[in-house]
């Protein structure tokens, strides 16, 4: 009996080292040098898993970030900011207790995002976007876009969004009419007269920017 509880409690242990001792595999290591200076617990020279799992804020701003890839070791993560990096080609899913995400200046020409159930803030302001993909992302109540390429937008599927921003795009029609709870929009710096704006009957909106 005492055997086995000497060799349970080794399985044990050396178990947690395995598990402790693990290095996450960076595929950005100007990331990984941003991560390891705020994150790397007990100073070995690593980002652990159970390090990873403990951020919930990621402030890492001018640090020339060319990936969002190894976001995903970042399950508990609830701020994303980014800006002044340049990542060309960003995809974000599942990162489920994401609320606020922020790239802006970071000279983003693809975006796509899905599955993010409790994102409510979105800024991808002074990009190169000209189209965006955004699925699953049931609680955005503030989007911005401005200083993009967009001609379109989709909004249809954003029923709590509050604030929208996407002035100095080249829209020139938006539809807003499945936008019950919108408060403000700001068309400024697009070709769009209030005309093009669709409204629902339940949408009482302040809209900035529109032409005469």
């Amino acid at each position: 009996m005492m055997k086995i509880k000497i060799i349970t409690t080794l399985c044990l242990i050396l178990g947690l080292s395995f598990f402790y001792g693990q290095k996450l595999e960076f595929k950005d290591k100007n990331f990984e040098k941003a991560v390891l200076e705020n994150f790397d617990l007990n100073r070995n020279g690593i980002l652990e898993p159970m390090e990873a799992g403990t951020v919930t804020n990621l402030f890492l701003v001018q640090k020339g970030i060319t990936s969002t890839e190894d976001l995903h070791f970042f399950k508990n993560v609830k701020m994303i900011i980014l800006d002044d990096n340049v990542i060309p080609n960003i995809v974000l899913n599942s990162l489920d207790q994401l609320e606020l995400f922020s790239c802006t200046g970071c000279k983003i020409s693809s975006f796509k995002a899905e599955n993010l159930k409790n994102l409510s803030s979105l800024y991808l302001d002074n990009n190169l976007l000209e189209g965006i993909s955004l699925n699953g992302i049931p609680k955005i109540d503030q989007l911005t876009l401005s200083l993009n390429q967009l001609k379109t937008v989709d909004l249809t599927q954003f029923k709590v969004l509050r604030k929208l921003n996407v002035e100095h795009n080249k829209l020139q029609k938006i539809d807003i009419s499945g936008n019950p709870a919108l408060q403000t929009l700001n068309v400024m710096g697009n070709k769009i007269k209030e005309t093009d704006i669709k409204k629902g009957t339940k949408t009482d909106v302040t809209i900035f920017g529109a032409e005469e």
